[in-house]
């Protein structure tokens, strides 16, 4: 059985989701709270978009609906 090709949202899911630890720790490090909050809004824009992407790959049976849940 071949292994299917990777989509582009499988791809960007990944993206966002680095993206979102990112500003998580770019959060945690700010010296300012204004600062710590745009990064922390950042995060939270990075965990949606990867969550539609997710919502996407389950519709097309790549991923268990388990990792929706998670």
């Amino acid at each position: 059985m071949a292994i299917p090709h990777e989509t582009l949202d499988a791809q960007i899911m990944r993206y966002w989701e680095k993206e979102a630890a990112r500003f998580d720790g770019l959060a945690e490090r700010a010296t300012f709270g204004w600062l710590a909050r745009g990064y922390a809004r950042r995060a939270k824009r990075a965990r949606d978009l990867a969550e539609r992407c997710r919502a996407k790959e389950i519709a097309r049976g790549r991923l268990p609906a388990e990792a929706a849940e998670a």
